[in-house]
């Protein structure tokens, strides 16, 4: 129980991170790792809790965060 209570405070904290580096447009990047962080431990606690509508929700954002640190951070290393 203390394990899941972990993940979900985790999980929430870099949600949170994540859009305030978004949201301050400082190095968008860094909120899309931050994103990526919030999503994996999401859908860590969502399986473990059978939350299968939110674990699919996390997904979806899994993806969007790869997209956007794609965008921001990696593609640019290739260019």
């Amino acid at each position: 129980m203390r394990a899941a209570l972990a993940i979900e405070t985790t999980a929430a904290v870099f949600g949170m991170l994540g859009a305030a580096l978004l949201a301050s447009a400082v190095h968008p990047g860094l909120g899309f790792a931050a994103f990526l962080v919030s999503n994996v431990g999401w859908l860590v606690f969502s399986a473990g809790h059978g939350h299968w509508r939110l674990f699919a929700q996390q997904c979806v954002f899994l993806v969007t965060s790869i997209v956007g640190l794609w965008n921001w951070w990696l593609a640019p290393l290739f260019a």
